[in-house]
């Protein structure tokens, strides 16, 4: 138990390169590659070696001093770091043209996050079938988390609603909740939640093409 602990007290930032190093692993086995130095697989991700190596000391090295990775060893190490060595069955709550693009990216299956229930409270978009899965009324929610044993959700609800959905899903026994709804949750300790805010993300964006934009018209003036 003490070393579970210490291996997920680790800095945010280095919890989010982990899928980054995962899926250029994944892309080097794919082409053949069985081992790889932290020079290159930093260099190819555009950060520091030095910062690679300590991201990878959290969870014991994977290497000793001098000696490159091995890839196929490496990939399984991180998918059982990051959780998904075992399929992570995974829920889609709203089923308006954001739930349906993510339901029909068929990737996240490929990652480890099979969708086992997609739901939406409008009448018309129940029964809907997408790739295959017809899309669930919300007053079958709690009894498909519980038989499908669904451990993240991915919120694709009005914001209005977003609180009360999430509530409804910590008590169904959902552990994760991927928000896309334009509010930050509240949950406990024992849930995680990810805010994702698209609207913040593309105005973060818009301020570096502007930056770019000005830069170019200085050149131009020079």
């Amino acid at each position: 138990m003490r070393k579970n602990r210490r291996t997920c007290d680790v800095p945010d930032a280095t919890v989010l390169r982990l899928p980054l190093y995962l899926e250029k692993l994944k892309l080097l086995q794919a082409i053949g590659v069985e081992d790889v130095s932290s020079r290159q697989l930093a260099e190819s991700l555009d950060i520091k070696a030095s910062q690679l190596r300590h991201d990878f000391h959290y969870f014991g090295g994977f290497s000793r001093p001098g000696r490159p990775y091995h890839v196929q060893k490496l990939v399984g190490a991180l998918e059982q770091i990051i959780g998904i060595a075992e399929p992570v069955p995974t829920a889609i709550i709203g089923a308006g043209h954001l739930g349906q693009a993510i339901a029909n990216y068929q990737n996240l299956e490929i990652q480890g996050f099979p969708i086992k229930g997609i739901f939406d409270a409008n009448p018309k978009l129940v029964g809907v079938e997408i790739r295959g899965q017809p899309v669930r009324d919300m007053d079958e929610l709690e009894e498909v988390v519980l038989k499908e044993k669904v451990k993240i959700a991915i919120l694709t609800v009005p914001a209005a609603q977003a609180q009360l959905v999430a509530d409804r899903l910590v008590k169904a026994g959902i552990v994760g909740i991927f928000n896309f709804a334009p509010m930050d949750l509240k949950a406990p300790p024992t849930v995680a939640v990810r805010n994702e805010r698209m609207a913040v993300g593309i105005m973060s964006l818009s301020f570096k093409v502007k930056c770019i934009l000005q830069n170019m018209d200085l050149e131009e003036d020079i």
